[in-house]
């Protein structure tokens, strides 16, 4: 058994050439030849941003397809989720009533009850799961999972860099059309926004609760684990990456973990560069895809 670690993917992008994102590019046999001899016993762990769960009005034909290649592959995809992730869909949605806006018209009662809910929750290695296939499982926030005999502590989510401009909430307006004519307005003002339920999240950061479960998990083991797994990094990290000392509230605890917490290895991706910080136990990762057991 083997445990590979890759950062953002942002979706499947099967089309296209010489793209470092998309899982399908980088977990085909080509460029990831090693799968050949896994099995679903075998791990790749994507450190946030898989993006393979996006579209707001739930699996399309085309998302169905990428995810049911994902799950072909000989090995089991786990990821922690990480900002750019529809949420919604993943976890459930936060305020039911948004579910009768314009923005989930004309959905079945079917496939709103699935994004209320969220994708199954198992318990699995440990910890709780979120199952989008058999073997394409999000780790859930604040668990510590035992994957190929190795303690695990996940830890998924950050706050997106790309709204400097605000958040549209699209679901106030009473139309499509009214919400497309404020997004214009927004775009001729070179704001740099995203857009409620539509593209962004606010569960992209986690709550109290996630991080008090952390604690929890972590004190269990006696703060020894193996590998830690996150999408966005120790404030520490972060200032080594940006040389800006703007941790957020993400940053600080889990530079309270690393400060904390034993280890041999920490992988985080979100920066999109490959980058070992000083120390070396704490790698940055974009497109390289690591063995670490």
């Amino acid at each position: 058994m083997a445990i590979y670690v890759t950062g953002d993917t942002h979706g499947a992008k099967q089309y296209g050439f010489c793209s470092v994102d998309g899982f399908m590019h980088r977990l085909n046999t080509d460029s990831f030849p090693e799968q050949k001899m896994m099995t679903k016993d075998d791990y790749v762990v994507i450190c946030g941003d898989f993006g393979g769960v996006w579209d707001f009005k739930g699996e399309s034909p085309e998302e169905k397809y990428n995810l049911d290649w994902l799950e072909s592959r000989n090995f089991t995809t786990l990821f922690v989720p990480g900002n750019h992730e529809n949420y919604d869909r993943l976890v459930g949605i936060n305020d039911k009533k948004v579910l009768d806006s314009w923005i989930f018209k004309g959905l079945s009662d079917v496939k709103k009850n699935k994004i209320l809910n969220g994708y199954p929750q198992k318990e699995w290695h440990g910890g709780i799961v979120r199952e989008i296939r058999p073997s394409v499982l999000m780790l859930e926030r604040g668990y510590v999972f035992d994957i190929d005999g190795c303690k695990c502590f996940a830890f998924g989510g950050a706050r997106s860099h790309d709204i400097s401009g605000g958040i549209l909430k699209a679901e106030e307006f009473e139309s499509k059309k009214l919400a497309n004519k404020e997004a214009e307005r927004w775009n001729l003002e070179g704001k740099m926004f995203r857009v409620n339920h539509i593209s962004w999240w606010e569960q992209e950061m986690p709550e109290q609760m996630e991080m008090e479960r952390g604690w929890a998990m972590l004190e269990d083991e006696k703060y020894k684990v193996d590998f830690i797994f996150s999408h966005d990094c120790p404030a520490s990290d972060k200032y080594f990456i940006l040389r800006v000392n703007e941790p957020d509230e993400l940053n600080r605890y889990l530079e309270q973990v690393k400060q904390k917490t034993e280890y041999k290895k920490w992988f985080f991706g979100h920066y999109h560069e490959n980058m070992m910080i000083p120390g070396g136990k704490d790698l940055l990762l974009y497109e390289q895809i690591v063995q670490i057991n």
